[in-house]
């Protein structure tokens, strides 16, 4: 994958191993979490480079 690329939920759910509401929920009430952005007013999108660095900074926090 392109690290640009841009993702839909179902997409940040599967990398995550999580639901699809849960991904909502930790966008809105999660300050680390990885914060989605508009492209229009029915497409939601998180860039694959944040949801890496998310991944990486709870990998850090764990070790």
């Amino acid at each position: 994958m392109h690290h640009n690329q841009l993702l839909k939920v179902e997409q940040v759910a599967g990398i995550l191993c999580m639901s699809k509401s849960h991904v909502w929920a930790q966008a809105k009430d999660a300050p680390e979490f990885p914060k989605p952005f508009k492209l229009s007013a029915k497409q939601t999108r998180w860039k694959l480079s944040e949801v890496d660095a998310y991944i990486n900074t709870m990998s850090a926090v764990r070790h």
